[in-house]
C-alpha cells in the first residue's frame, strides 16, 4: 500500500523501561516519530529537547488503569492543560466499559471532549476493545458515542491489558467513524508489515514500543 505520510509519523512511541526520559526523547528525535509522552514533571525537559521538531509531546491520564471518576479525570486534565500539553491519551472508566454503562461512557467522553476543544487539546480516548470481545454491538455503540462526542481519536487499547489492537476492531471502528473521528491502534504492533495492515484497516496513529523496529523494517522511501 502507499502510505499517506512516512511510517514514522504514524507512530506514538512508547519508551523502553530501561531508558531515561532523556534517552527516550533522543530516540524519538532520531527516528522523527509522531509523538512521545511525558508526565507533568518531565514536560519542560521534553519541550526543550523537542524544540525545532514537529514531534508532539503528549500526556497520559488514568493510564493504564482507567479507574478515576470523571471529576478526578477533569481535575487532572486541568493540571495538564495548565502545564501546556496539547495532546492527551486517557483511559475510559473501565467499570463503565465492563458493565456496558453507555450513559456513563457518553457522559465521560462528551465532557472531556468538550473540555479539550475549549483548551486546544487533542484527546485520545482509550476503550480497551478487548474487554468487549464477542459483543460487536457494544463496540459499535461506543463508536457511535464517539461520533457524537467528537474526540480527537478513539483508541483501541492501552496495550497493557490482556489484549492489544486487533485488525477486525479497527475495521469496525472505521466503518462506524469514517473520517469523523481518527483511530489509534495500540498494543502488539511489532513490525512494519503489521503497522501497514493497521493503517490500511483505518488507523491514522499507532501506539508502539516497537517503533524503531517498525521504521527500520520500512523501505527507505517511506521514512523521514
Amino acid at each position: 500500500m502507499t502510505l499517506a505520510k512516512p511510517i514514522n509519523k504514524y507512530i506514538d512511541y512508547i519508551d523502553a523501561p530501561e531508558d531515561t526520559f532523556e534517552q527516550y526523547v533522543e530516540k524519538a528525535l532520531k527516528y522523527n516519530f509522531r509523538c512521545v509522552f511525558a508526565n507533568l514533571q518531565e514536560y519542560e525537559t521534553g519541550r526543550a529537547m523537542l524544540e525545532g521538531s514537529d514531534i508532539i509531546l503528549a500526556g497520559a491520564i488514568d493510564f493504564p488503569q482507567g479507574t478515576m471518576t470523571l471529576e478526578e479525570k477533569l481535575a487532572r486534565f486541568e493540571e495538564y492543560a495548565a502545564c501546556g500539553f496539547t495532546e492527551i491519551d486517557y483511559v475510559l472508566n473501565q467499570g463503565s466499559i465492563e458493565n456496558r454503562d453507555f450513559d456513563a461512557i457518553e457522559r465521560e467522553m462528551t465532557t472531556i471532549a468538550d473540555f479539550c476543544r475549549a483548551h486546544g487539546i487533542t484527546d485520545k480516548v482509550i476503550v480497551e476493545m478487548c474487554k468487549l470481545d464477542g459483543d460487536d454491538a457494544a463496540k459499535r455503540r461506543v463508536c457511535e458515542i464517539a461520533l457524537g462526542a467528537k474526540p480527537g481519536f478513539l483508541k483501541t487499547s492501552t496495550g497493557r491489558s490482556f489484549g492489544g489492537a486487533k485488525l477486525e476492531d479497527v475495521r469496525l471502528m472505521h466503518e462506524v467513524l469514517g473520517d469523523a473521528v481518527a483511530i489509534k491502534a495500540a498494543g502488539g504492533i511489532h513490525n512494519y508489515e503489521e503497522a501497514c495492515a493497521f493503517i490500511e484497516a483505518g488507523a491514522s496513529a499507532l501506539g508502539a514500543s516497537a517503533g524503531i523496529a517498525i521504521v527500520e523494517g520500512a523501505p527507505m522511501d517511506e521514512r523521514r
